[in-house]
């Protein structure tokens, strides 16, 4: 495997469950203030739209409820035990074939690829092909992803930063029992190292481990105090997919923005990370997403691309 690059890119989108996706599809653009990756597009058995996070996109997919089989049915019946909000992402590989095998490689349970197609006015006959292989939760200490390869390049609809003035997606959380253990399958099934360089910092009940993946990361979290607002919700939800950090230009800004618009938003504070400041939105405004929005400095800016 030396010289080979690793089997994940990137983060390419984040899906949420939601029962009405024209109503969070209203939300989040016209009140939330986020861009436009796609309009809602029907499919077979769900309908979807997006909003545009400067580098990836975050999926608004409502399920049929028709559906007795199938991804749809899959998706109703994830939606009706957890409710909405997050429930899984989505990772670019360099190529999906390689990545399959090299996942197998180390050990990760991986389906075939399937291909579907998605509409896309740019091309002539009106259909952008792409291809997914689910991978096992076992293999991500809890949560729900799948790799991810259009045929070709993705591009959102509005490439904009929104009125929230969104820069990317920063991070992803996931909350985990064990963080070295999570640490472990991470970098043995999926290839992602640990930034060792930040030596868990710890958080108001928890500690955290940083995994890059191109220009984001994902957070690992561990509650080690039987109290505060991450154990409770960490009691209720369990492992897995726990929220997003969506880095903006100015947070006072935002948070501005969103207090303008009626939605209830946390005082901006500092982060656990270094250089930065975060505020979060109510899940009750976000079709049950959990979401902060974080504001780094250039310096810190600077050294997370660095890393």
């Amino acid at each position: 495997m030396n010289g080979a690059p690793p089997p994940l890119k990137r983060i390419d989108h984040i899906v949420v469950l939601v029962r009405d996706l024209d109503s969070a599809f209203a939300t989040y653009t016209q009140c939330l203030g986020f861009p436009v990756s796609w309009q809602v597009e029907s499919k077979d058995g769900w309908r979807s739209s997006a909003l545009w996070l400067g580098n990836a996109s975050l999926e608004l997919l409502e399920p049929s409820r028709h559906s007795t089989a199938g991804a749809g049915a899959f998706f109703q019946r994830a939606l009706d035990s957890g409710g909405e909000g997050l429930f899984l992402v989505a990772f670019e590989p360099p190529d999906i074939d390689y990545s399959v095998r090299a996942l197998r490689n180390r050990g990760a349970q991986v389906a075939d690829p399937i291909a579907s197609a998605v509409f896309d006015p740019n091309r002539n006959d009106g259909l952008r092909g792409y291809r997914t292989a689910f991978v096992s939760r076992r293999d991500t200490a809890g949560l729900n992803a799948f790799i991810c390869q259009y045929d070709t390049p993705f591009t959102p609809l509005d490439g904009g930063k929104g009125a929230l003035k969104v820069k990317k997606l920063d991070h992803v959380i996931i909350a985990t029992e064990d963080l070295e253990e999570a640490i472990r399958l991470w970098e043995r099934n999926l290839g992602l190292k640990p930034d060792a360089s930040l030596n868990h910092p710890l958080g108001a009940g928890f500690k955290v481990a940083r995994l890059p993946i191109g220009d984001s990361f994902l957070e690992l979290v561990q509650p080690v105090a039987k109290e505060g607002r991450f154990y409770e919700q960490f009691q209720q939800r369990g492992e897995g997919l726990f929220s997003i950090s969506v880095e903006v230009e100015d947070l006072d800004e935002a948070v501005a923005f969103l207090r303008g618009n009626d939605v209830k938003v946390s005082d901006p504070e500092a982060s656990i990370w270094p250089g930065a400041r975060l505020a979060r939105i109510n899940h009750e405004y976000t079709h049950g997403v959990s979401m902060q929005l974080i504001e780094r400095s250039s310096s810190a800016s600077s050294e997370h691309r660095e890393r």
